[in-house]
């Protein structure tokens, strides 16, 4: 069913698209690489082609104290993080609150445009 969604709403159904779609790769890579080495597989509009690939890392915990404890080997860098929250209760649609309930508990057939007559 197809409705009108304010962005948070959106933003959260994105991230658990996101999320699904990334267990699914864990799950597909994992076919790829276990017990493998370099290999080409082959399907029928795209190929896979594994390759081990060496690269060098820092080892943290190796760094003496006097380095980790110096300020000036550090940056301080501000990001903005996006969390997706879930209401306790949800929202009424905008321009909607519980003060413009007309009649709360009746039932209407029929509901007619009031016109003034002059």
């Amino acid at each position: 069913m197809l409705r009108n969604q304010l962005p948070a709403d959106e933003l959260a159904q994105v991230r658990d698209g996101i999320r699904a779609l990334r267990a699914r790769e864990i799950e597909l890579r994992k076919c790829f690489t276990d017990d493998c080495d370099n290999g080409l597989y082959e399907g029928f509009e795209f190929d896979v082609v594994v390759r081990i690939q060496q690269r060098r890392v820092l080892n943290k915990d190796r760094l003496p104290d006097v380095i980790l404890n110096d300020p000036q080997y550090f940056d301080t860098k501000y990001s903005p993080i996006v969390r997706v929250v879930p209401r306790d209760e949800p929202r009424l649609p905008l321009g909607f609150s519980d003060k413009n309930v007309v009649a709360s508990g009746d039932s209407f057939e029929v509901v007619e445009a009031w016109t003034e007559t002059p």
